[in-house]
């Protein structure tokens, strides 16, 4: 059901390139940041964290999203029922929760140190933004979106 339409093979393509380029990405900051050594021993580790975060985290903010969308419209609709103005902010943090999961991938998997894996997260997110904002259909391709 997923890759039923008829692009894809386009849609493959770009999460294979997208995944080398952020695998590169994190690759390159790991060895600038951390050590050259730590980044040739954990070649296959940043593949798959570069894999996981084109892929499967895009989803999983998804449903972050969903939740805080309907907790945040509760708390909206509460607030209106008091006095009108509420609005929901609460949607807001999913690029947080984004960035979080990813220095949790990159400290664990990685075995760096919180510094270097603050760094590297931020560095990897800003090239994650540039990509998907040049190529929405990674990020849609499923048809859920924030």
């Amino acid at each position: 059901m997923l890759f039923q339409t008829s692009n894809a093979t386009i849609f493959i393509i770009w999460l294979i390139l997208a995944t080398f380029i952020v695998a590169l990405i994190i690759y390159i900051a790991v060895w600038i940041i951390e050590s050259k050594y730590k980044a040739s021993d954990k070649k296959f580790l940043i593949f798959l964290i570069a894999f996981i975060v084109v892929l499967i985290l895009p989803l999983i903010l998804v449903v972050f999203a969903l939740v805080l969308g309907a907790i945040g419209d509760f708390l909206a609709g509460a607030r209106n029922l008091i006095e009108d103005g509420g609005e929901n902010f609460l949607i807001l943090l999913v690029p947080i929760f984004g960035f979080i999961i990813l220095l949790l991938l990159l400290k664990w998997l990685i075995d760096i140190t919180w510094e270097s894996s603050l760094w590297i997260s931020l560095l990897t997110l800003f090239v994650l933004y540039i990509i998907y904002s040049l190529i929405p259909e990674l990020y849609t391709f499923m048809g859920l979106t924030l």
